[in-house]
């Protein structure tokens, strides 16, 4: 969940699988879609103009994922 006033809601914004057992992780767990380092590197850097290279610090090896919260 993403909360405040400069938050552009009312959808759900990322990747989205049906539920299936083709997809389920070990025929019960459902796969992880989302890496919150990415969604949360996405967030710093929109909101706090933070560069890539700062980023990088924060959450090693994640790409900042921009899914058009801010």
């Amino acid at each position: 969940w993403v909360l405040g006033g400069a938050v552009k809601g009312g959808r759900i914004a990322g990747r989205q699988v049906a539920v299936t057992q083709a997809n389920l992780f070990q025929d019960r767990d459902w796969p992880v879609l989302t890496d919150y380092r990415s969604l949360l590197g996405g967030l710093l850097r929109k909101a706090y103009g933070l560069s890539q290279a700062q980023l990088a610090e924060i959450f090693p090896q994640a790409a900042p994922t921009d899914l058009a919260l801010l």
